[in-house]
């Protein structure tokens, strides 16, 4: 099982997303993320799927989305 990042957990945070929350949305059992540390769902991503010592896009840019369309999962609509 992988735990989420700093990076991961401080997004989430600024979201107003919880941990469980985000694990829960993406089929994690009992709200414990088994995903990748960065927090991407992607399956295809490893964490280090980007260029670079940058901090992985997905998790703020899927937040982006999700907030547009009232959809965070446990958060702020």
């Amino acid at each position: 099982m992988t735990a989420l990042n700093g990076v991961a957990k401080a997004t989430l945070r600024a979201y107003g997303v919880s941990q469980a929350a985000w694990a829960r949305y993406h089929f994690y059992a009992g709200g414990r993320w088994g995903g990748d540390a960065c927090g991407c769902p992607d399956d295809r991503c490893i964490g280090y799927h980007h260029d670079g010592l940058d901090d992985c896009g997905c998790l703020p840019a899927l937040l982006d989305q999700m907030a547009a369309e009232g959809e965070l999962p446990g958060g702020a609509p």
